[in-house]
């Protein structure tokens, strides 16, 4: 249990995978997990109500911010 909050916060804010969370250096884990809660905590300081963790960002909010994907990651591809 004590390896799978930290990995969570990784994953969901971060966007890295569950192996490359648990390859992180303690060090490393809880500076972004500081750092996402410094995020947090400023943005609801802010009025902010949109996250900018990375399941928030949009397709025209990355070309917005010149951040465009020219091919779909191979994990969020859907198959119809």
């Amino acid at each position: 249990m004590l390896i799978l909050e930290p990995a969570f916060l990784l994953l969901y804010y971060c966007g890295l995978t569950y192996t490359e969370a648990y390859n992180l250096p303690v060090m490393y884990k809880r500076w972004f997990i500081e750092r996402v809660v410094k995020e947090i905590n400023k943005s609801s300081e802010s009025g902010q109500t949109q996250s900018r963790a990375l399941q928030h960002n949009t397709p025209e909010l990355r070309m917005l911010q010149g951040r465009t994907r020219h091919q779909t990651p191979p994990k969020l591809r859907r198959f119809t």
